[in-house]
């Protein structure tokens, strides 16, 4: 019985280094992607930031469409790239595959929303300053908040892996060594 554990122990081993094989390196395409959605994000948020102002002024609802428009446009463009994402996916390294899973449920909902909004917006033209489309507007800017701040920090952790390899590469560090380990 006592063998079976250091058997486990260096299958697990074993195992761990095969699967590290096999998993992809970062993609510079999907790289590329991800800052192209954070651009698309951060123009989304801008909108939704002054739809959800608008509600606090007295802006007509024509305001209100046209900027719901603008931000349709900012989706409909985040959309694409994360198309094209979803489409590159397997070339990605696992963290970059977990980005993808993760944002494209978020901007589907933030999708679905803005959606919901535009509809309330054109069944209800002069109800702009309602609770209920102030509320749309604060839940619009959230999820806008939210999708931007998720893409941002997946953006971030590329460009922090990409300086710590790069640094790897110059002190010569066996790859995943850390300095003062022998």
């Amino acid at each position: 019985m006592r063998f079976v554990y250091p058997l486990l122990a260096m299958g697990a081993m074993l195992m761990t280094g095969f699967m590290a094989v096999a998993q992809n390196p970062d993609s510079a395409k999907i790289s590329t992607l991800l800052q192209h959605a954070k651009e698309h994000a951060a123009q989304a948020n801008l909108n939704a930031e002054r739809i959800e102002s608008f509600t606090r002024s007295s802006m007509s609802w024509q305001s209100h469409a046209a900027q719901l428009n603008i931000m349709k446009e900012n989706i409909n463009e985040l959309g694409k790239d994360i198309g094209e994402l979803t489409a590159a996916r397997d070339e990605g390294s696992p963290w970059q595959q977990e980005a993808i899973d993760d944002i494209n449920p978020l901007l589907r909902s933030m999708a679905d929303h803005m959606s919901a909004m535009m509809k309330h917006l054109a069944d209800n033209q002069n109800r702009v300053h309602m609770p209920a489309y102030k509320d749309y507007a604060k839940a619009n800017f959230e999820f806008s908040q939210k999708l931007l701040a998720m893409i941002d920090d997946y953006v971030g952790y590329a460009e922090a892996k990409s300086k710590a390899e790069a640094l790897e590469q110059k002190l010569l560090l066996p790859q995943g060594a850390t300095p003062g380990e022998e």
